[in-house]
């Protein structure tokens, strides 16, 4: 069980980190869409619904999709952010 919700919350990074990152056709459409994908947390929400929605189909149970998009958001902003401390630490000065 356990792995399974790290498998899912990777999952919604992954989804989260693509659509910010590389799904360039998804930029410049809508104003909407592109303050979306310009937060973490917000892109983060969708990216754990859907990844539930990909790991527990054709047994859906709505709880669970909505627990797995905060939990998703979260997840996505947490290691967001802590990336780029490692990436501010690693590239900083070393005053």
């Amino acid at each position: 069980m356990t792995m399974n919700v790290l498998l899912v919350m990777l999952a919604a990074a992954g989804i989260t980190f693509g659509a910010q990152h590389k799904a360039t056709f998804l930029h410049g459409r809508f104003s909407f869409l592109d303050n979306m994908l310009k937060c973490t947390y917000c892109t983060g929400f969708h990216g754990g619904w859907i990844a539930y929605l990909l790991f527990s189909a054709p047994f859906i149970r709505i709880q669970e999709a909505v627990l797995s998009a905060f939990a998703g958001a979260i997840f996505s902003y947490a290691l967001d952010e802590a990336i780029k401390f490692l990436e501010e630490s690693e590239y900083g000065d070393d005053d």
